[in-house]
């Protein structure tokens, strides 16, 4: 019986550690998206502020 839950948590590992390397991939590209942001935020504040400050003359 012991021999049979230490197979059960090894196939239990084994099945979580496929799960995790699939979601690595994700995961890197989540933190890249994230970083992309505040890049993105300063360029879109960066081209209202010109746009506007062309309406307001």
């Amino acid at each position: 019986m012991a021999a049979t839950t230490v197979n059960q948590r090894l196939a239990g590992f084994q099945q979580v550690k496929e799960q995790t390397e699939t979601g690595a991939a994700d995961r890197i590209a989540q933190n890249s998206m994230l970083s992309e942001l505040p890049g993105a935020a300063f360029a879109f504040l960066t081209l209202a502020y010109i746009v506007l400050s062309f309406v307001s003359l």
